[in-house]
């Protein structure tokens, strides 16, 4: 009798799983048809870019096209291969190729297939590419100007070695002036006519110690000189110098094997045998104007173009009280680096609460130099209904194309904010779950008092089964967590190491600023960032500004200015000293408002 009843117990649960299943199905099915109706309806026609590797270019150098497709979830890839046959009327298609790079990130899936062609322009002028088809897609047209060689000067090169006409060095700076830790592009051309190998081009290095130095691009091309024929390397670096003066970059170094041919034995796989060319470039000299007597230092920020925008992660026109939300603002800047770009100050606003994070700051490459960016995310949390005014936001920059101060704003902002505190932070009950078999039991203190389906549910044997495995895990646990691994205790030893480096790097700072000697609290000061805010590549005042607080970045400010600035301004080592004592607190502070917020306002 107990047998026929689990039988058919068994049975009905069979039963009421697969009608469970099919209906699991049907669901599935019908998702995945919207899925693929709402894909048809956003699907966007084929993005495509094109670009150059450089614009504008010389009558008798060869630069690249570049037609790109970018194919994911909301774009597709081209109907149909390009024609570029419109592009010969007034350009020579030397060469072509096509690479196709996939990536997953954040979830979507991306695919770019590229197209580079090497062309050459037939006459002077201003030219227009014209678009390009890809069965029905079209490519957007682009304008390319191409300048006469010998009208630019290129027969004669500035800053050339004497070398061999075969292979040389040349180097060039933009300008001959700018302003103090404003952007210099520097050039560097190796050109040869002979095959080389194991080539190596060094670095630029300046006079000015804290210069910023970082390579923007790479490109290689062919030019007519003298109706000479040359394969160009080129790298450009953009260089911004943190002190007024004459600044040189000194000489840069070639090395490699000229005439290289395939190896003449198997013992010369690696091309040993070519003869051995060492070159080296001229220096090249140039003068860095101090900023303006009417510019307050803490606002000197020397760019080609400064923006600000904002984003909201909500609607600020319907926002509920005691609910976060999160403000997003973006510094960009042309001709800046990421680490220059200043904090902004937020006024503080009554009846709202507000936590900015940690800043994220980028630099954006390409043959014209660096865009500087910075993300500030803030959240903010009303506490009662009503309306909330943001105050405008504004940042004083210097133009460095007008040579005139200038402002980027953005315009106060409304917050309107409903309901209370209270209601808002109401637990809605959990909806109940459809009455189908189980074997889950509610959890001990549980407080669902809805019935529990006990059909089909496990025999008491599995439960002391599950026991004895979770105890036999727990003492494995505890085994394996007694004795302290080799990589904790070297974890371990690691932090006391770094604790008491970073005491005497202190003790260091201080003792320094307390002897008013500014060029050694420079030194203490890049020593201690390093281990403070565990970042190597600190090397300079200006790269402790993107961590520290306002109070003592305005300050290093200041030291870093009565160091580099002719005029000698003064400092305060009292003011100084006062902010470097405050800035551990300050960090605790950070570092407790983000581990606290961070599951608030997270996007």
């Amino acid at each position: 009798m107990v047998i026929n009843n689990m039988v058919n117990n068994t049975s009905t649960h069979h039963q009421l799983s697969n009608k469970f299943s099919k209906h699991l199905l049907l669901s599935l099915l019908i998702l995945l048809t919207l899925n693929l109706m709402a894909f048809d309806a956003l699907a966007k026609a084929a993005n495509i870019t094109v670009t150059t590797s450089r614009n504008p270019v010389s009558l008798d150098e060869s630069f690249q096209l570049i037609y790109s497709v970018n194919s994911g979830f909301f774009s597709s890839a081209v109907d149909g291969d390009p024609d570029f046959s419109p592009i010969d009327k007034d350009f020579e298609i030397l060469s072509s190729s096509q690479s196709m790079n996939s990536s997953y990130i954040n979830g979507t899936w991306k695919q770019t297939k590229s197209w580079k062609l090497m062309v050459i322009a037939k006459d002077v002028g201003t030219f227009t590419i014209p678009p390009v088809h890809f069965g029905k897609d079209i490519s957007p047209a682009i304008q390319i100007t191409v300048s006469n060689a010998t009208s630019s000067g290129a027969t004669s090169p500035k800053n050339q070695s004497t070398v061999p006409a075969k292979i040389f060095l040349e180097t060039e700076m933009d300008k001959k002036t700018g302003w103090v830790q404003s952007q210099f592009i520097y050039t560097v051309r190796l050109m040869r006519t002979v095959s080389i190998s194991n080539a190596s081009l060094s670095d630029p290095v300046s006079t000015d110690a804290d210069a910023i130095i970082k390579k923007i691009s790479e490109d290689n091309y062919q030019k007519i000189r003298n109706g000479v024929s040359y394969e160009v390397f080129e790298r450009r670096y953009a260089i911004f110098p943190q002190k007024s003066g004459e600044l040189k970059i000194n000489p840069l170094t070639f090395e490699g094997r000229v005439n290289a041919t395939q190896p003449r034995t198997i013992f010369d796989q690696f091309r040993m045998s070519g003869q051995l060319k060492r070159l080296r470039s001229r220096a090249v000299a140039f003068t860095v104007k101090p900023a303006p007597e009417n510019i307050n230092l803490q606002d000197w920020l020397p760019a080609s173009n400064v923006q600000l925008q904002e984003q909201w992660s909500s609607d600020i026109n319907n926002l509920k009280a005691g609910e976060p939300v999160t403000r997003t603002i973006i510094i960009s800047a042309e001709g800046l680096t990421g680490i220059q770009l200043p904090e902004l100050a937020f006024d503080k606003i009554n009846g709202v609460k507000q936590y900015p994070d940690k800043a994220i700051v980028e630099d954006r490459k390409n043959g014209n130099g660096i865009t500087g960016l910075k993300q500030i995310k803030i959240a903010l949390i009303p506490g009662d209904a009503g309306s909330y005014t943001l105050p405008e936001i504004k940042l004083l920059w210097w133009n460095t194309r007008t040579n005139q101060k200038e402002i980027a704003t953005l315009p106060p902002q409304v917050l309107t904010v409903s309901g209370s505190v209270a209601s808002n932070n109401v637990i809605p009950e959990p909806p109940l779950l459809p009455q189908t078999n189980t074997t889950a039991l509610p959890e001990t203190g549980s407080t669902d008092n809805r019935p529990v389906n006990l059909q089909g549910s496990a025999q008491p044997y599995w439960k002391w089964l599950a026991v004895f495995f979770a105890l036999a895990w727990l003492l494995t646990l505890m085994l394996y967590i007694k004795k302290p691994s080799a990589s904790a205790i070297a974890k371990t030893e690691n932090t006391k190491t770094t604790s008491s480096l970073l005491k005497k790097a202190t003790a260091t700072v201080k003792q320094h600023l307390k002897d008013n000697h500014a060029a050694n609290t420079k030194n203490a000061l890049i020593a201690w960032a390093k281990l403070f805010y565990s970042d190597n590549n600190i090397s300079n005042l200006s790269m402790i500004t993107a961590y520290c607080s306002t109070p003592l970045g305005d300050q290093i400010k200041q030291l870093n200015q009565a160091l580099y600035n002719p005029e000698k301004p003064e400092w305060s080592n009292k003011d100084l000293l006062q902010a470097f004592n405050e800035e551990p607190l300050y960090q605790q502070q950070k570092d407790g408002q983000t581990s606290v917020l961070k599951p608030l306002y997270k996007l």
